[in-house]
């Protein structure tokens, strides 16, 4: 398989497990119930939003890391890390219970805050394409990165579009099961960034 294939297809399973938009559905469909919001000018609005916090993450997350004075391995430790958590929380089920304090009584802004961030693109999602763009140099690689972001923008687009069918299908044991699977698969490649992490501090010393 070519590089470019394996990597887009890794970032795209990875964001997917990361952003886990069936975990912002609840919280969707709750502000749904208010007759006031525009429900396609949401869904299009959250997507978007997605889609402008990860691309600017590509092109401007290693300056951000330079500026602040922190090292690459330093940054896939700690984001390994968070990932790590991430995952465990969403295999014990505890994304669901943040989830439900989330609440906000800001109609016209929840496309932004919290729906966009930091619900869907949040730290996780953030770390994760800073250390895919860092560890994949080049502009070629970067571009192809986009690809992954608007994949999964795409999907939220559609899973927010369509919310109210999504939920009758998948239902709410469905969803959990699902978030549990996406949870696994996040702590796995958490563990994977942080082992390398460290394989490449043992390397420099």
């Amino acid at each position: 398989m070519f590089p470019e294939i394996t990597l887009i297809i890794k970032q795209t399973t990875a964001l997917i497990a990361i952003v886990d938009p069936l975990i912002a559905l609840p919280l969707y469909l709750a502000f749904k119930q208010n007759k006031k919001i525009d429900e396609s000018k949401i869904a299009k609005n959250v997507s978007l939003t997605v889609f402008v916090v990860l691309v600017l993450s590509i092109f401007l997350g290693q300056s951000i890391l330079d500026f602040f004075g922190i090292s690459l391995v330093s940054f896939k430790i700690c984001g390994g890390l968070l990932l790590l958590i991430m995952g465990i929380d969403m295999m014990q089920g505890r994304d669901q219970k943040k989830l439900d304090e989330t609440l906000d009584n800001e109609i016209d802004l929840i496309a932004y805050v919290p729906l966009g961030i930091p619900l869907l693109a949040g730290p996780g999602a953030i770390s994760n394409i800073i250390i895919a763009s860092s560890v994949n140099p080049g502009w070629i690689n970067q571009v192809l990165l986009i690809i992954p972001v608007g994949i999964v923008s795409l999907l939220i687009w559609s899973l927010f579009t369509y919310a109210d069918v999504v939920s009758k299908k998948v239902g709410v044991i469905g969803a959990k099961v699902i978030t549990r699977i996406m949870g696994l698969i996040l702590g796995a490649m958490a563990i994977e960034i942080i082992t390398k992490a460290i394989l490449e501090i043992i390397a420099l010393t």
